[in-house]
């Protein structure tokens, strides 16, 4: 199974925070989360919350029941 971006953020803590939360929650947060993209001029990260598909919506109801809602992607839900 392919994993799915279900949550963006620029913030590391935020991402392991969410990362935390989920995984607390049994669902398994892919590694391969950290990346996306840089931007050469001021070296700016993002973080995606990557999950296998089968755990998407519990992981989606999950943080919007945390108050994370404004990190999930449009796509996710």
């Amino acid at each position: 199974m392919h994993p799915l971006r279900i949550a963006h953020t620029y913030d590391a803590g935020s991402f392991a925070a969410i990362k935390a939360l989920l995984e607390s929650m049994g669902i398994q947060v892919l590694d391969i989360a950290i990346g996306g993209h840089l931007a050469i001029a001021g070296g700016d990260q993002g973080y995606y919350i990557e999950v296998i598909p089968d755990d998407r919506l519990e992981a989606v109801e999950i943080l919007r029941d945390n108050d994370l809602g404004k990190y999930i992607l449009g796509s996710a839900t």
